[in-house]
């Protein structure tokens, strides 16, 4: 029986679109023994920027629980030799650069994290250590931990100048909660940290799974049983690439991927039970010495798929209940409309070998734009609960295909009826389908060659993968990659031929889900994406080092707000409260090699990014400027792409308008001082009254340097502007009569609770009809 899918959007003009399509009705929610509940419509707060300076591909999420903090991590390329590894210091809102090297400067954001620039991940542990990985050049791992939400951190190196030969890795970590009936061989020390690798092909590898095991997350031995130096070319377990799961009851691991059954193709689970010491033994290991992989022995998920299912990668996520879930999609480059996102979801009962019919989340509709699917992600959360993400395109063509189409984020929720113990009892699941992005992140082509990019000028700029998680309240935190900024440095695309060179900096932003059911079965609430004037920011978060180190009060930015005014000719006026700006020198001294403090709002008008910005030296010479958002462009093995985002200065790309500084006698951060732009409209794209001014954000930057001057090689060194505090984000449209409070959460009052109850749950919501999973 196939279910009726709950399809929700965030642009009116859409929705308004698909009125022919409506139906009556509103999808129900299964609880844990199969009852309904009805839940508000599901929503996403405006998006927020991970890093409003470096564009990265493919970036990683998650959220630690005991610190109740968000972190984010991806890869600059393996020219760089570095990524990037983030923290949240405002609950999701900015983000600061975390360095197991040394402090960050004015003078160099990322100092010494070498070398890197590859795949990253990061994980945690019960305490809320955290756990990160990356690559470098597809030779060597690079480990780092924190234990103090990345104030300090510690790194390692595993295969430097050896053999090791990795690619694709990723983290699992065993670390169970006392009481739980531990069912595993393993009871030595926990955490247990296990890294997981693509073995490549041509390193003395056989392209399949390599597995490590560690108790400090930085020195790593082999943890597979069996498998040596020696012999792995017969034999490594079959998984790699797939996104893995551990059962923190039985301390198993459990990896799917996809493998041709000669036509036709599979996607099998294989599970890796620990033994006293840690090691594991797979489903797949050899009856017979030196053999290879037993395929007969790995779990069948799905099978007679017309094409693979790891595009990309194949991703299981486990839920409170132990069930596992699955979501994976399909490339077939001669039938295109196959490209789509499916799931499926086995219990531990029953060992996961049963798993259920799997479902198609995506709608396959040119209409909604979810014609074509890749990069699928999901993350699980209650019994029987999961969020399931992918990038979508408006056209039926290849991904690969360079055919104009525009690219969206969407989201499936999927509720699987579960029993009393809150295992999936195999019957389909209920879906409502989401479009998380506010506008295409992404136009053209998604490349789907790896590095043989660089030889069929494909757009890789996106990477492999973007991913997902959720909060404490069970609100989806999705990251993905928006490049409908389509910025590339001048000069690196002639005549606009994109041979080497791609347009789009890859801007790391997360979409936070503000209303609708959570993964654990209760609504959640948060910030909608209605325009308003401004926002207020946190006071004394302004800190120097940037975690774990004291305000400054000079950088402390405590609220943003715009507003159209006509004197003087049509203007747009930006401001900035910020506690103290009395003393640039005292504030400049603070921060090691600074020579500008610059205070910039930036947002997006249509595909193009604007901004407006201060700058003082430290004797207080002041500069007032705007224009369009710069990028200098970096190469790597996936060939170049915007990998430095910046905010040029009057006289260096930016043009020179007029504005002010003011201060009370004795500015504080209830007193604050303000910095007021007023911008020609001309030199910002012409906005008028109504024109939608999207990701709204302040940040105030400690620059060694002008921005306009930045050049290739400070950018290989990461030589630009250090964020200290950051006020992100809103939509601005010129109309609204208010700012928002502080926060993605409203107050709690009385009138807010009576509102909240009518928005989230009226009685019969619309819902677009005739879409099937």
């Amino acid at each position: 029986m196939r279910k009726y899918v709950t399809v929700v959007f965030g642009s009116m003009a859409v929705a308004a679109a698909l009125i022919s399509l409506t139906s009556p009705g509103s999808a129900a929610q299964v609880g844990r023994r199969g009852v309904a509940r009805r839940a508000g419509k599901i929503t996403f707060s405006v998006p927020t920027l991970v890093d409003p300076i470096h564009p990265y591909g493919e970036p990683s999420i998650n959220f630690n629980i005991p610190r109740n903090q968000l972190f984010a991590s991806g890869p600059t390329g393996t020219g760089t030799q570095r990524s990037e590894w983030e923290a949240s210091a405002d609950g999701g809102r900015t983000f600061r650069l975390i360095n197991p090297g040394g402090v960050p400067t004015a003078f160099q954001s990322s100092p010494g994290p070498k070398p890197g620039g590859g795949d990253t991940d990061i994980n945690f542990d019960r305490s809320g250590k955290e756990y990160f990985i990356d690559l470098y050049a597809l030779a060597c791992l690079r480990a780092a931990t924190t234990a103090n939400g990345g104030a300090t951190a510690q790194q390692s190196f595993n295969g430097c100048g050896g053999h090791l030969g990795a690619d694709r890795q990723w983290l699992a970590i065993y670390d169970p909660a006392p009481g739980i009936a531990h069912k595993s061989a393993y009871h030595g020390k926990t955490p247990l940290i296990y890294e997981e690798y693509n073995n490549l092909v041509g390193n003395g590898g056989n392209g399949d799974a390599q597995w490590n095991k560690s108790t400090d997350g930085l020195n790593f031995t082999n943890a597979t049983t069996g498998v040596t130096p020696a012999n792995e070319v017969n034999y490594s377990p079959f998984g790699s690439d797939g996104y893995p799961a551990i059962d923190q009851v039985t301390g198993k691991v459990l990896q799917a991927a996809g493998r041709a059954t000669g036509n036709t193709f599979a996607l099998d689970l294989n599970i890796g039970t620990p033994d006293s010491s840690g090691n594991l033994t797979f489903l797949d290991r050899p009856t017979s010495s030196g053999g290879g992989q037993n395929t007969a022995g790995l779990i069948p998920i799905a099978t007679k798929l017309p094409s693979g299912p790891d595009t990309l990668f194949s991703v299981l996520s486990m839920d409170t209940a132990r069930n596992l879930f699955v979501v994976y999609t399909v490339n077939n480059t001669n039938k295109p409309g196959e490209d789509q996102t499916w799931v499926s979801a086995a219990s531990a009962a029953s060992g996961w070998k049963k798993w259920t019919k799997p479902v198609q989340v995506s709608n396959a509709s040119t209409k909604t734009g979810d014609a074509v699917n890749v990069f699928p992600w999901i993350k699980a959360g209650g019994p029987g609960r999961a969020d399931a993400v992918w990038y979508g395109s408006n056209k039926a063509v290849d991904p690969s295909t360079q055919a104009n189409q525009a690219w969206n984020v969407f989201m499936s929720q999927l509720v699987f009826p579960v029993n009393s113990q809150g295992g999936v009892t195999g019957q389909p699941p209920t879906t409502t389908l989401v479009k998380v992005s506010p506008h295409p992140a992404h136009y053209n082509d998604i490349c789907l060659q790896g590095t043989g990019c660089i030889t069929s000028q494909g757009n890789r700029n996106l990477a492999d993968f973007f991913s997902m998680t959720v909060d404490k309240s069970g609100a989806a935190e999705v990251i993905y990659n928006d490049t409908s900024n389509g910025l590339v440095q001048p000069g690196f695309t002639p005549g606009n031929a994109q041979l080497a060179d791609h347009d789009g900096a890859a801007l790391v932003t997360v979409a936070r889900q503000a209303s609708g059911m959570g993964l654990y079965g209760h609504t959640v609430s948060g910030s909608s994406r209605r325009p308003v004037l401004g926002l207020k920011d946190p006071a004394g978060d302004a800190l120097y080092p940037v975690i774990g180190g004291k305000n400054v009060p000079g950088m402390d930015i405590l609220r943003s707000s715009l507003a159209y005014i006509s004197s003087g000719g049509p203007k747009l006026r930006v401001t900035m409260k910020v506690a103290d700006l009395k003393a640039p020198s005292t504030t400049a001294s603070r921060i090691p090699s600074t020579q500008l403090l610059e205070y910039v709002t930036r947002w997006q008008l249509g595909n193009t990014l604007f901004y407006a910005g201060m700058s003082t030296t430290g004797s207080g010479s002041q500069s007032f400027y705007a224009g369009k958002t710069q990028s200098v462009d970096l190469c790597s093995v996936s060939a170049c792409d915007p990998h430095v985002l910046t905010y040029p200065e009057s006289g260096s790309g930016g043009t020179s308008e007029h504005g002010t500084v003011s201060c009370p006698k004795n500015p504080s951060a209830t007193h604050p001082c303000a910095i007021t732009i007023f911008v020609a409209r001309g030199d910002i794209g012409n906005p008028k009254a109504g024109s939608l001014l999207e990701e709204v954000a302040a940040y105030a930057f400690a620059a060694s340097h002008p921005q306009g001057a930045t050049n290739n090689v400070q950018a290989q060194a990461d030589s630009v502007p250090l964020e200290i505090d950051g006020a992100c984000c809103y939509d601005f449209n010129g109309t609204s009569v208010k700012p928002p409070p502080v926060g993605h959460r409203p107050h709690k009052t009385r009138h807010h609770k009576k509102h909240h109850r009518h928005h989230h749950f009226s009685r019969r919501p619309k819902h677009p009809r005739g879409f099937t999973g």
